[in-house]
């Protein structure tokens, strides 16, 4: 079963229906891909960000924290920022990869990545049982999960971009 959704800030697919599980939320760029030594998007646009990121492997620590938390029978949702266009690109990035996922959701841009993560998070809470742990490199997204009232992990890779990039976020 694949089922397409949209909303206001954010579109996706649901590949398996949402049961009475914890879910647990993993952000894909820099957090599930690790970029190559010495690379640098410091500079780059999103979409040049995005381009290279389709040659970027697996970080294994993070995705073998995925597939250990769907083995126990948790579900998983990968959040990103990335826009809709893109959604295909990751669809096929995660199963290249064997990375288990339940929900991909995507931003469509109208808002930062941590307001939008809020609300995709409010949607993971209404279908499933309760929100485990996001897992993400964003500290934006990461204050937003805990704004929800989420347990977060920072993955701390790519300070040096957020830190140039900071972004203003409330609870939504």
């Amino acid at each position: 079963m694949i089922k397409a959704f949209k909303h206001t800030h954010y579109v996706g697919i649901q590949r398996q229906a949402p049961t009475k599980k914890v879910v647990h939320v993993f952000d894909l760029d820099d957090t599930l891909t690790i970029k190559p030594e010495n690379f640098n998007n410091v500079g780059m646009t999103k979409d040049e960000f995005f381009d290279a990121s389709r040659s970027f492997v697996s970080d294994e620590r993070i995705a073998y924290l995925a597939r250990f938390l769907a083995s126990h029978g948790d579900a998983i949702a990968i959040c990103t920022a990335r826009p809709p266009e893109r959604l295909i690109e990751s669809y096929h990035w995660l199963r290249k990869w064997c990375i288990p996922f339940d929900v991909l959701m995507l931003s469509t841009g109208h808002l930062s990545s941590g307001m939008a993560k809020q609300y995709m998070l409010k949607r993971l809470r209404r279908q499933y049982y309760r929100v485990g742990t996001m897992v993400d490199d964003s500290p934006w997204n990461i204050q937003g999960a805990r704004l929800q009232k989420i347990g977060a992990i920072h993955v701390r890779k790519n300070c040096d971009y957020w830190t140039a990039h900071p972004e203003a976020v409330s609870k939504v």
